[in-house]
């Protein structure tokens, strides 16, 4: 994918959850409301969640639910916009990017970890990966764009920059975004989805490690 599309898919990606007021009261609510779909969404998967349920313990009616939200896909969306822009509006900026490269990644390399290995990042995936309705595309779609596709382009501008500045030297910054990303949850992932979950020491071992490999592999030489 160009630079182009991956920056266009950024600036689509980190965007406010849909909303149709601006007052507090209705913002609170639809804060509410999000905040409980998401329990019922990772605890009992799309198909399992139940929007009646839903509104009975956030309040409000179905006819709020749905002028906010459109429908039980427009408020999953909402839900894993939310939880993209928590996880990647500060790097959104150039402010955070000011500092060596190796911190940079560490910074980064962290909470990407913190969130794809945490008990909500897993319950995302075997959520995306259990579906079998209807809405199975779109619900993927959404996972991938709002998670891995947004992490991998927010990393993979960077690179280019550095790139574009000859501080660094690769065939393709996106591929090795993609890369890196991998070797910081690759050891963890699959022994977490089944139950073991990783101590925090072998995780920064692995970042560390990961770090220093993709440092001397995009030397320039």
């Amino acid at each position: 994918m160009s630079k182009v599309d991956q920056k266009s898919t950024l600036t689509d990606s980190l965007q406010p959850p849909r909303a149709v007021t601006t007052n507090k009261r209705g913002l609170a609510r639809q804060q509410k409301l999000l905040e409980v779909a998401q329990k019922h969404f990772f605890a009992n998967g799309y198909a399992g969640a139940n929007v009646n349920e839903i509104v009975r313990e956030a309040g409000g009616s179905l006819n709020t639910l749905y002028r906010h939200f459109g429908n039980k896909l427009g408020l999953f969306e909402a839900v894993m916009q939310n939880k993209a822009n928590q996880l990647f509006s500060p790097f959104s900026h150039t402010d955070f990017w000011q500092a060596d490269m190796k911190n940079n990644l560490l910074e980064f390399g962290r909470a990407v970890q913190n969130v794809a290995l945490s008990p909500d990042g897993l319950a995302i995936h075997r959520l995306v990966s259990s579906e079998n309705n209807l809405e199975q595309g779109e619900i993927q779609e959404l996972f991938y764009t709002l998670g891995p596709k947004t992490a991998i382009t927010i990393l993979g501008d960077y690179l280019q920059d550095l790139q574009a500045h000859g501080r660094i030297q690769m065939n393709d910054c996106y591929l090795a975004a993609a890369q890196f990303l991998d070797m910081i949850k690759g050891p963890f992932f699959y022994p977490a989805l089944f139950g073991q979950m990783p101590d925090e020491a072998a995780m920064e071992i692995a970042l560390q490690q990961a770090v220093e490999l993709f440092l001397n592999g995009c030397a320039r030489r």
